[in-house]
């Protein structure tokens, strides 16, 4: 069974596994899902953590916070990275031409309650994450997706279709709830959820 959008089913507070939008100015927005393990393999003590010039922020910090909640940075060793692991054998640096045993790049497995799982049969001990200190400066704030959102998150690697412009487009196309509209593109996305948020209905798919 698929996942409602976070953009057409928002819900009041952030949760694991689902997108959120972290701004740490006015101009200046991070998109990142939010996960309750270190899904990438990087070995912060302290779970997935997203860093930036303005403070590091564990998503255990964000998880569970109502949307528009201002949420301080956390003091994290970045020292660790690459060094420690959540169980034996991972997060290790490893010598150049060295396969890795390790799950990365998003294939770690996580039980029921979001731990993430050896897979190497080689142990079955899961270190406790550890709890995020504040720390004295920096701060961002959680909010939710939008296409607006979405759209000034972005990295800039493709040409992006800014809010005035997909809002004139749409307009034009007399786009409204329950009607179809092709599109063609493998670019940002901006568009892409400005214009299906243009025409949800809210409704389920009959069956046929």
């Amino acid at each position: 069974m698929s996942q409602p959008s976070p953009f057409f089913s928002p819900t009041a507070a952030a949760s694991a596994d689902s997108l959120a939008i972290l701004q740490l100015k006015r101009d200046l927005l991070t998109p990142t899902i939010l996960r309750a393990y270190d899904d990438e393999g990087i070995g912060y003590a302290e779970g997935k953590v997203t860093t930036t010039r303005y403070g590091n922020y564990p998503h255990s910090t964000l998880i569970g916070q109502p949307w528009g909640s201002q949420i301080r940075a956390s003091k994290v060793d970045t020292g660790t990275r690459g060094r420690v692991g959540q169980h034996e054998g991972q997060g290790q640096k490893r010598k150049r031409g060295e396969a890795s045993s390790s799950p990365r790049n998003g294939s770690v497995v996580a039980d029921q309650d979001g731990a993430p799982i050896p897979q190497d049969g080689t142990s079955t001990h899961v270190k406790p994450l550890r709890t995020a200190v504040p720390a004295d400066t920096g701060f961002c704030h959680l909010l939710p997706p939008t296409p607006e959102t979405w759209t000034y998150g972005l990295p800039h690697r493709t040409q992006v279709v800014y809010t005035p412009d997909y809002s004139y487009i749409l307009q034009r196309l007399r786009a409204t709830p329950g009607t179809s509209i092709i599109e063609a593109g493998a670019g940002s996305g901006s568009f892409t959820h400005a214009a299906a948020r243009a025409v949800y209905n809210g409704n389920p798919p009959k069956e046929r």
